[in-house]
């Protein structure tokens, strides 16, 4: 494994820790019914900034498997974060219109 792959895959590992971090803070956003927006914001930045981070990402020198594996992975994250981002639109709306 190259430097550059290492550095690739150690920034995908930690967008996916942004990513968790980021679902486990807005669950306890949507628990505390004080100052809830101002989390739930928060969390979606979060979210974007991990997403920004992922496209940004690359596999640096790889086989043709190895890329699509990355590709295929990437790909899963970030469309976990995009249903993750809607359920905070969706938790928002619920505390802005009750």
């Amino acid at each position: 494994m190259t430097a550059v792959s290492t550095w690739a895959l150690t920034r995908r590992w930690l967008a996916l820790g942004a990513l968790i971090l980021a679902v486990v803070a807005t669950a306890f956003g949507i628990g505390t019914a004080y100052a809830a927006d101002q989390r739930l914001a928060e969390a979606d930045a979060a979210l974007q900034k991990a997403a920004a981070l992922l496209e940004a990402s690359e596999s640096g020198v790889a086989s043709p498997k190895t890329q699509k594996e990355f590709d295929k992975a990437v790909g899963q994250a970030l469309a976990g974060i995009a249903s993750a981002r809607a359920e905070i639109l969706a938790a928002q709306n619920a505390v802005d219109n009750p």
